[in-house]
């Protein structure tokens, strides 16, 4: 059986022409998506466990003060990089995504830098504590937060309190029931219960030169003497009342000291 092979050849070149032909009346007919704008803009606040400053809201305010906020702007001359890199810059935010969609979408999702810890100091210093203990500087307020007070330096804030801290926060007891902390001019600790009419003196805080002792050390003490606190709280003030002591001293490791009279107050930040 012999080919034709003049007549494939014409077939294979009309398949490929038809082929062209539908290609190029497809492209000619596809809007120009480089011409499009944005037709709306999506900011979402990564979810976390805890409490932060920002809001979709206040990051719309932020694009929208640089002349950045993508809401009607070509999607071509939409900057990504500029946006991502801009919303970095505030010190309460850690990681951007942004992304466009082909019907107009702009996505914005933010990360927060999660405060841990508010210090109200002696000295007039009033700033923020964040997860990894690097202070935090700027306008917010955030809810629910454990407030330091007291002879506290930033020095001491981020190598002492925000350790200890961290122990009160990994613990779902404490850290529903610790409302503040105040660091006396020896350094000798006190929390501040939620629940109860009392201070409780936990003495201070065994100082170490290397981080990674000084963290052990702290952890050990946190749980020593939030131990002795427990015990008290369950065999002691629950059997004459939770309001009968006003402070609870526990600086002793062989005896708990307890003083009755009226409550002794703690100034604490009005916001």
């Amino acid at each position: 059986m012999s080919i034709n092979w003049k007549k494939t050849i014409i077939v294979t070149l009309d398949l490929v022409l038809a082929a062209y032909l539908v290609l190029a009346i497809t492209s000619f007919n596809k809007p120009d998506r480089s011409a499009e704008t944005c037709q709306q803009v999506q900011i979402k606040i990564a979810a976390t466990d805890s409490s932060g400053f920002l809001s979709a809201s206040d990051v719309k305010e932020m694009l929208t003060n640089k002349h950045l906020y993508p809401n009607g702007k070509k999607m071509s001359l939409i900057d990504l990089r500029t946006i991502e890199n801009t919303l970095k810059e505030n010190p309460f935010i850690c990681g951007v995504k942004c992304f466009k969609t082909q019907d107009g979408t702009v996505g914005v999702t933010v990360t927060q830098q999660l405060p841990m810890l508010r210090v109200k100091a002696d000295s007039g210093e009033d700033y923020y504590i964040d997860v990894d203990g690097e202070v935090m500087r700027g306008e917010g307020h955030a809810s629910d937060l454990i407030v330091a007070t007291g002879s506290i330096s930033q020095w001491y804030a981020k190598n002492y309190v925000a350790p200890f801290t961290r122990w009160i926060m990994a613990h779902e007891v404490w850290k529903n029931q610790v409302e503040q902390i105040n660091i006396l001019p020896d350094k000798s600790l006190e929390v501040v219960p939620r629940v109860g009419n009392h201070i409780a003196c936990l003495g201070r805080i065994p100082e170490r030169k290397n981080k990674d002792r000084r963290e052990r050390a702290i952890n050990r003490f946190a749980e020593h003497q939030f131990s002795r606190l427990d015990k008290f709280y369950r065999y002691g003030l629950n059997e004459v009342g939770w309001n009968k002591y006003t402070y609870i001293n526990l600086e002793f490791s062989n005896q708990i000291i307890c003083k009755k009279g009226k409550p002794r107050q703690i100034e604490t930040p009005d916001n």
